[in-house]
């Protein structure tokens, strides 16, 4: 018998030998219904095998070896609760229609690690997709593979979108191959980390960590099963049934907090279509700017007078960047190299058939473009190889080397299409050697010349043609298969550049007096420079052009970037038209305007936004201002992605042609503020101007912080 009991949270140590007929109380300090009970003369019953000897706590867990199975039981529920939640978010979504694809490479770390669930909606209007969207599609390259990689930017039919370029966030090139509408089985709208690493292992051979995962996920499902058995249906031991219960109703309760994994979107930024939810990165400004088909881009980059810069070499060795053109390609090969271990080879198809690779950076007038070609004789004769440059349009130079005619010659590419410019001069193409081919450019003048591996001359000729300025891509053309080494562009800089190069272009502008070009540029994402006016006699004056001002048009945006050296007198910053009609952007001291009129339409008076908060010295900021003259005229001004003034008319008519030239950074012949008209110039704005942009449409405001955004 036990004659006393000790204190409360003290231990009992019973000897059950010394008390075999009876025990009661033991740990509640009287009898009673919760008390533990064994009175049957000290024989074990069926259902609780008496033990010799057991130590309890009386305000405790019960015995030593139940805190380790509580820990234990702890551990396996919030194992098997965690999977089941990761469970209910890779298959609920499918109610919606969207429909899950397990991410088995690091190409897109760390926004979609390895393992992780993407869930996929193909509702979305692939027309309204553009850069910086996730997409899940069809490898072009590799039938049966699917990928989910980043659009980089899209392939445009009018306003239907073709294709996609796509890029994974953890390469440094974009994807080889364009990506067919086709081939998309839509966008990505959320993602469930590590959802999917079971398959993930299993699909790259990590059969050690699948088999882990396996006895681990078998062993914590045996035993939560087990916790769960004695919450629900406890054992006929009061003791037992007291213990077992308070520890399955604490695992369960800890382990539905614990378990649920923190889920939701990984792509926490605005794009085009409402519920898409995809972030938005700082290298994704050019194509975040092209996505709303701007007509005309000056980037102000070109480089300051001095030696050549180079722009883009290409040795092969590593194949990266490169697109296909129509129905051919451009591969990599061992067959051949000039260097290293590896060439491109374009594969067969007519002319423009081929491929191309944007350069890291759109270049101007003058260029300097080499690259070394390999032609075996085993290949035939009678097609022309071309190489070139070329805009976004596909309109630029490209050499054409006719192995029928024996002739060399220098082509315009208009969409694509080729014409020959010059004159084509006798040339004997080597074949199963390599040779060097190169077309430099200064001002409107083209020179191609070829030399043999000594470097000797073995043909050139010339032409004269201004129709592109500026350039963004190589292109590999021609109607036969050829290989190609050692590629490089070259930004020639024999002079300071004065044509401002129009990415688009549209419209090339001219650079008066002598800005500081090659300053660091605005968009701290990109590589590309800012232009430097001195507030004297500094500008970039712009021409006529139907796409920008000889035209009515209902929508207007322009966009730039600036960053004043003073906030002192009145400064523009863009201007088009003149006094009857048009628009401007600029500083009255530290005041931000902008202003439209149309006094041809019958515009009652013009439209004026400020920017209420003053701009200071050495603050870079992104600018928009945005007329819709459809209906109600509205002149709305964005400051550094957001909407901070809008002016509206309810005055009839579009926003009339304007035939008065246009300028950045200067008055280039008449315009009207806020408070009047002015004539004859001036006006010179001191400070970096970068990223001037024109739209003959409206962005949307998701659109316009996702350019900001991107901006860096």
């Amino acid at each position: 018998m036990i004659s006393a009991w000790p204190a409360p949270g003290a231990l009992a140590i019973v000897d059950v030998a010394s008390a075999p007929d009876t025990l009661t109380g033991v740990g509640s300090g009287a009898p009673g219904p919760e008390s533990a009970s064994w009175e049957s003369g000290g024989q074990e019953t069926e259902d609780d095998p008496a033990p010799e000897r057991f130590v309890e706590h009386r305000d405790g867990w019960g015995t030593a070896r139940d805190v380790g199975s509580l820990i234990a039981r702890l551990v396996a529920l919030t194992w098997c609760w965690t999977l089941i939640w990761l469970a209910l978010w890779s298959v609920v979504p499918a109610i919606i229609g969207w429909t899950p694809t397990v991410v088995t490479s690091g190409s897109m770390e760390p926004s979609l690690p390895i393992g992780s669930v993407v869930q996929v909606d193909d509702t979305v209007d692939l027309n309204k997709v553009g850069a910086g969207s996730v997409i899940s599609f069809d490898d072009p390259g590799v039938p049966g593979s699917r990928v989910t990689h980043r659009v980089a930017g899209t392939e445009r039919a009018g306003e239907d979108v073709v294709a996609f370029r796509t890029k994974g966030d953890a390469n440094q090139e974009v994807d080889t191959m364009l990506v067919p509408v086709a081939n998309v089985h839509g966008v990505a709208r959320l993602v469930v980390p590590y959802a999917g690493a079971p398959k993930a292992w299993a699909v790259n051979g990590d059969w050690l960590a699948f088999g882990v995962f396996f006895v681990v996920t078998v062993g914590a499902a045996a035993l939560s099963v087990d916790t769960v058995s004695r919450f629900v249906r406890p054992g006929t031991t009061r003791r037992r049934r007291r213990g077992g219960r308070r520890t399955a109703a604490v695992a369960v309760a800890v382990a539905a907090m614990l378990g649920a994994p923190s889920t939701g979107a990984a792509f926490t930024a605005t794009t085009d279509s409402a519920g898409s939810q995809v972030s938005m990165t700082s290298q994704w400004f050019i194509d975040a700017i092209d996505r709303d088909n701007p007509v005309a881009h000056w980037r102000l980059g070109e480089s300051p007078g001095g030696a050549p810069s180079l722009v883009l070499a290409d040795d092969f060795e590593t194949f990266a960047g490169w697109n296909n053109y129509g129905a051919g390609s451009v591969v990599s090969s061992a067959a051949q190299a000039r260097s290293g271990s590896n060439s491109a080879l374009k594969i067969g198809n007519n002319d423009p058939n081929g491929g191309w690779k944007l350069l890291p950076s759109s270049i101007g007038n003058d260029f300097v473009f080499e690259v070394w070609v390999y032609r075996p004789a085993s290949f035939g004769g009678g097609a022309i190889d071309r190489v070139g440059l070329e805009d976004g349009s596909f309109n630029g130079y490209t050499f054409g080397v006719d192995h029928g005619g024996n002739t060399l010659r220098i082509d315009r590419r208009t969409g694509g299409s080729a014409s020959a410019i010059g004159s084509s001069v006798a040339f004997n193409p080597p074949e199963d050697q390599w040779y060097r081919l190169q077309m430099t450019r200064t001002s409107s003048a083209i020179t191609l010349t070829a030399f043999d591996g000594a470097g000797g001359v073995l043909a050139s000729t010339t032409a004269s043609d201004a129709t592109t300025t500026a350039f963004d891509r190589v292109t590999v053309r021609g109607g036969w298969s050829y290989h190609l080494d050692d590629l490089s562009v070259s930004a020639s800089a024999t002079s300071t550049p004065t044509v401002a190069a129009d990415r688009i272009g549209t419209l090339p502008g001219t650079y008066v007096g002598n800005p500081a070009l090659g300053q660091p540029g605005l968009v701290t994402s990109d590589a590309d420079a800012a232009a430097r006016f001195d507030g004297i006699d500094d500008m970039v004056q712009l021409g006529d052009s139907p796409l920008i001002n000889t035209s009515a048009r209902d929508q207007r945006t322009v966009e730039l970037w600036f960053d004043a050296d003073r906030v002192t007198g009145r400064q523009l910053l863009y201007e088009e038209g003149g006094t009857v009609n048009g628009l401007n952007v600029y500083l009255d001291g530290a005041q931000l305007y902008a202003t439209a009129w149309s006094n041809t339409s019958g515009w009652s008076n013009h439209l004026t936004t400020i920017a209420p908060a003053a701009i200071t010295v050495g603050s870079r900021h992104h600018v928009v201002v945005t007329l819709d003259a459809a209906v109600t005229k509205t002149l709305t001004l964005y400051v550094d992605g957001a909407a901070v003034a809008t002016s509206t008319k309810t005055d009839s008519g579009s926003w009339a042609a304007h035939s008065d030239d246009g300028g950045i950074g200067a008055l280039n012949s008449d315009t009207r503020f806020h408070d009047g008209t002015a004539q004859g110039g001036g006006f010179h704005f001191a400070g970096d101007i970068d990223e001037v942009v024109i739209f003959n449409s409206l962005p949307t405001p998701a659109h316009i912080a996702d350019h900001h955004a991107a901006g860096g």
